[in-house]
């Protein structure tokens, strides 16, 4: 554990180290947001509400949704383990006492949690102060909330990684990044919730974990479900968390044999 700490602190020292690009997510953040506030602004013209969903909750799963959950770009972990595995310097990260998948989370995570501090929060801050943002439904979906945000965060690293790890026998990490962001952009609700979805892909996407990044936390969050029920989903999530975790340290037994058997 206490190497997996200081892995999530190096990786967030990193970061800060180079704050001079701070100003342009920044920049970059609030530009999206603004492009998705303006997108649902056109689409609630004349209707008070679409399919139960007001503008304002809209705009505050723009805001919330599309900073703190999901405009992280989680395809950087599948190109890092392409370019690790491309440059041969996977055999020396196999020589390290962290396992390879379990560093991949650290320092993703570190990365993360700079994200949050230094560009999603300053960007909620500025458009909620524009356009307005509403609070959680009620204090038992606020910290619900906060547990579907640590689901959410673990799903969407969980998934790149055992994407990544697929690198392995690819060998071009390009086609699994497309793989991936198509997935994530269309499943995850993080550009278009499930609420808006056609009735057959909608039952499909609201089952598959990619929904719980999201979607499920911004139900929770608008209070579009009661706590008990978000309390049933939460738990859903965990342990959609707990698969995934199992098939990447599957996957990675698997990749080990892989660089063995190549390297004799």
């Amino acid at each position: 554990m206490s190497a997996f700490l200081a892995l999530i602190r190096a990786s967030f020292q990193r970061e800060v180290e180079h704050r001079s690009k701070m100003l342009v997510r920044i920049l970059g953040g609030l530009i999206e947001i603004l492009a998705r506030i303006s997108i649902w602004q056109a689409v609630f013209a004349g209707h008070g509400t679409m399919n139960g969903i007001s503008l304002p909750q809209m705009i505050t799963y723009a805001l919330i949704g599309g900073t703190i959950l999901s405009s992280w770009d989680a395809t950087m972990i599948v190109r890092d383990v392409g370019t690790t595995i491309r440059t041969g310097a996977i055999g020396a990260t196999l020589l390290r006492p962290v396992n390879y998948p379990v560093m991949l989370l650290a320092e993703q995570l570190g990365s993360r949690l700079f994200d949050w501090v230094m560009t999603s929060l300053p960007v909620i801050a500025i458009m909620g102060l524009i356009y307005g943002v509403q609070p959680p439904a009620s204090l038992g979906h606020a910290i619900l909330f906060l547990g579907f945000l640590a689901v959410s965060l673990a799903i969407l690293m969980l998934s790149a990684i055992l994407i990544g790890l697929f690198s392995f026998w690819v060998f071009d990490a390009h086609s699994l990044e497309w793989f991936l962001r198509g997935l994530l952009t269309v499943l995850s609700g993080g550009l278009v919730p499930i609420w808006f979805f056609p009735s057959g892909l909608a039952k499909v996407a609201h089952v598959l974990p990619f929904s719980w990044i999201t979607y499920h936390p911004m139900a929770i969050y608008l209070g579009e479900r009661d706590v008990v029920t978000g309390i049933i989903y939460l738990a859903a999530g965990m342990g959609w968390s707990v698969v995934l975790g199992g098939l990447v340290a599957f996957v990675w037994s698997l990749a080990c044999r892989q660089v063995v058997v190549q390297g004799g």
